[in-house]
């Protein structure tokens, strides 16, 4: 039985006896980790007349941390939220966890991608996704073939 060729850019097996080398998720086509606590923002999702309207919770974030990207159908919100403990003082008692915010989600219909509109006040995030114009009908001249 032939044994698997390994691609130019994989290491080595490891000797036996020796323990494999581990690599981070990323290296390995994984999901990549997160060195603090993520949570998922409470949304909510609105039909509004030209298109839909979200609101998502996201305490503390501020517009430096903040990022939304559209990849194809796929929306995702990250909120990146900054320690505010004061300094010189210890900690005692906590029921608020600080942590960053993230989700994601897939948008059906059809919209109009160069025109959502985000804005972030008081720890709530605003997002206008408006519908994208309905193709109007026209009529499409034919030409002679030669």
């Amino acid at each position: 039985m032939a044994k698997p060729t390994q691609s130019s850019g994989s290491k080595p097996d490891p000797e036996p006896g020796q323990p494999e080398q581990k690599q981070p998720a990323e290296l390995q086509g994984g999901e990549p980790t997160r060195s603090r606590r993520t949570f998922r923002p409470s949304v909510d999702i609105y039909e509004v007349e030209n298109g839909l309207m979200l609101l998502a919770d996201v305490p503390g974030a501020t517009l430096e941390g903040m990022t939304i990207t559209l990849e194809r159908r796929a929306l995702t919100i990250h909120a990146q939220v900054d320690e505010h403990a004061p300094e010189g003082h210890s900690l005692v008692y906590q029921e608020y966890e600080v942590g960053d915010f993230e989700c994601q989600f897939t948008l059906s219909g059809e919209f109009d991608a160069e025109k959502i509109e985000a804005s972030l006040t008081n720890g709530v995030l605003r997002l206008t996704i408006p519908k994208a114009a309905e193709a109007q009908a026209r009529t499409i001249q034919i030409k002679a073939g030669s």
